[in-house]
């Protein structure tokens, strides 16, 4: 169950930071630093490609020096969709050169009716591995099982 809504989130975040579809990113400004290779989206900030969708208050995009993503941070109210799945967070992370995946504040993954829930829910996508950290409250999950005969 972490995995597949683990696995969801990466799909997510990569599917915008290495489509070949059109990606949109609208907001209300954005501050470019070529220098810094750093895009800041603030104020209303909506990433549409395909059918995924993300929103927050602030999107920030580093860059390494061949202008390849190289991590993207997404501050305040963060929700993301993709067909039947979502999520949400204060701040969400991904870090591409280390595989890596973290969901602060009030993080929250969800996949048809199951959930997880925690402070942090951090995910290693190289080895797979997950960890959800309570910090304030207890780690949740709510997990309905598969009827017999129905799949998904």
């Amino acid at each position: 169950m972490v995995r597949i809504l683990l696995f969801f989130l990466f799909f997510i975040l990569l599917s915008y930071a290495q489509t070949k579809k059109p990606v949109v990113i609208e907001a209300d400004t954005l501050r470019y630093d070529k220098k810094a290779q750093i895009a800041i989206y603030e104020g209303n900030v909506t990433v549409k490609s395909d059918d995924f969708r993300l929103f927050s208050e602030k999107l920030k995009i580093f860059l390494d020096e061949n202008g390849d993503i190289k991590k993207i941070i997404a501050e305040g109210n963060v929700r993301f969709y993709k067909g039947n799945r979502k999520g949400k967070s204060d701040r969400a992370e991904y870090y591409r050169n280390k595989d890596l995946i973290v969901l602060l504040g009030n993080a929250e993954l969800q996949q048809d009716n199951n959930i997880i829930e925690g402070d942090e829910i951090i995910y290693h996508m190289d080895t797979e591995k997950a960890e959800v950290v309570g910090k304030n409250k207890r780690v949740r999950t709510i997990f309905f099982p598969e009827e017999k005969g129905k799949k998904k």
